[in-house]
């Protein structure tokens, strides 16, 4: 394309003529190569940026993945394998406390057996009625008077345990284990046939101990002997378990 000037001049007849043969196309295409330079200049630069950019994204992940999956994963880990090692402590106080529950077991039935034999061979309340009418069936038995039947008080046999401590100006509790009767009896009869009373006494199934005995031939009976009439006096013992608490504990003592 291409573009033609004129110009006159009035009064001189002089004509000057520009003529300017431009390539318009080639001007615009440098205006469009300079701002290409520009842009090329800006291009060289935003790789830098690009990595920078990268950078971070690539430490955000890296943080968020520490934040949340690797640390907590360490931490369960660590949590795991603090258990593991622990497992060997645990299995040995496992052990420990099997050998004292065995052992603790083997002395409670060894205290349940004690105190079912006691408990068959001492009274209570009901069977010491019964004991005294027992007995004196059993002198009946082998024709032996029951002159005098006198009963004893009880003693409590306190136990081996601390006492317990009720306050200030307050006497202990002792506990009771057991309590001993004593109950005395005067017989009258045969002395061979005391002696067969005194046998089927020892075979009771409850304990019943002769604390003391005394033998008096009558003076009438000169010719006494084994089978003379004879005055017996004899104190006997037995035992009961306490009965309720308030017989079971005894201020004082």
């Amino acid at each position: 394309m291409h573009a033609r000037a004129s110009c006159q001049q009035n009064g001189v007849g002089a004509v000057i003529v520009m003529d300017l043969d431009v390539d318009i196309g080639s001007f615009f295409k440098g205006l469009t190569k300079g701002g290409k330079a520009k842009a090329g200049a800006g291009a060289q630069s935003s790789p830098h940026l690009k990595q920078l950019v990268i950078g971070i994204l690539i430490a955000l992940l890296i943080g968020a993945y520490l934040y949340f999956f690797y640390l907590p994963e360490q931490k369960r880990i660590s949590e795991m394998q603090a258990m593991i090692d622990s497992t060997d402590q645990i299995r040995a106080e496992i052990l420990t406390l099997d050998q004292q529950i065995l052992k603790n077991q083997t002395t409670l039935n060894e205290g349940n057996a004690r105190f079912d034999e006691l408990n068959r061979l001492f009274h209570n309340k009901q069977e010491l009625e019964d004991l005294y009418r027992n007995i004196s069936l059993l002198a009946l038995t082998y024709e032996l008077l029951v002159a005098k039947l006198e009963k004893g008080k009880e003693v409590p046999v306190f136990s081996d345990k601390p006492p317990i401590d009720q306050g200030e100006g307050v006497p202990s509790k002792k506990e009771v284990a057991f309590y001993k009767i004593s109950v005395r009896f005067e017989f009258v009869g045969d002395y061979l046939s005391y002696t067969n009373f005194r046998r089927d006494l020892a075979q009771q199934k409850k304990i019943i101990n002769i604390e003391r005995e005394k033998i008096t031939v009558r003076t009438g009976d000169a010719e006494g002997g084994d089978g003379g009439v004879v005055d017996i006096s004899t104190t006997l013992s037995t035992y009961r378990f306490p009965a309720s608490d308030a017989d079971r504990f005894i201020t004082g003592g």
